[in-house]
């Protein structure tokens, strides 16, 4: 007989160990189950020279990070709570699992992106509009839900908020997310800073904007 599947959500922050888009490292992660129990949370202590902190996003600072456990720790710690019965619920959250090195069939069995799951074709230009999880947090659990800076622990508790409300509800979710582009989305933090922060580029998913010859997500 096959396991009932757990619904975890797991949230992975991160500072910049270089000045392109793709230099970063794991910092703070948190898991949390399907009733918003935050099941584990910890800082990573970075072996890299760190650039950034992106303390307007993460919130960390100089010294935050000085105790932390080492990524390895963290990622064996955070395999003690999941299995291949688990299904993994975030944002974006197929780089948390890439971040944190989980084995599809070993350590969870499927996942759900709320990127894509909130995706809402978009008539004016023929194409399918992508939200931040501040957008979605904001429009569908009400305003000031979610602000820019993020905390791994609350960031996960507003996803499986959002996936516990939604995805069983097909007909609500249809009602309720037309209003994701009926409301016009804050601008994003990297977007007000023309997508440089101390001298680190944070274009990953805006080409023309990018200064530091990396990849984008666009590409």
């Amino acid at each position: 007989m096959a396991l009932p599947r757990e619904y975890y959500s797991v949230d992975v922050e991160c500072v910049a160990t270089g000045r392109r888009h793709d230099d970063r490292s794991v910092a703070f992660v948190a898991l949390v189950d399907q009733n918003e129990r935050c099941l584990y949370k910890e800082k990573v202590r970075v072996d890299k020279p760190i650039m950034s902190y992106l303390t307007p996003l993460t919130g960390l600072r100089r010294g935050d990070l000085d105790n932390g456990k080492s990524l390895d720790t963290v990622i064996r710690d955070i395999k003690r709570f999941l299995g291949p019965n688990v299904v993994l619920v975030g944002q974006g959250v197929k780089s948390d699992i890439g971040w944190l090195h989980l084995q599809q069939g070993i350590d969870f069995k499927s996942s759900v992106d709320l990127g894509d799951f909130f995706k809402v074709y978009n008539p004016r230009y023929n194409n399918y509009s992508h939200f931040s999880l501040q957008h979605e947090a904001n429009v569908l659990l009400g305003p000031g839900t979610i602000g820019s800076q993020h905390d791994p622990e609350h960031d996960a508790r507003i996803s499986i908020r959002l996936f516990n409300k939604y995805y069983a509800n097909p007909a609500l979710k249809a009602r309720d997310e037309k209003r994701l582009i009926e409301i016009r989305p804050e601008p994003s933090w990297a977007k007000q800073n023309d997508y440089r922060w101390e001298g680190v580029c944070m274009a990953a998913y805006m080409p023309k904007k990018c200064f530091c010859g990396a990849p984008t997500y666009a590409d």
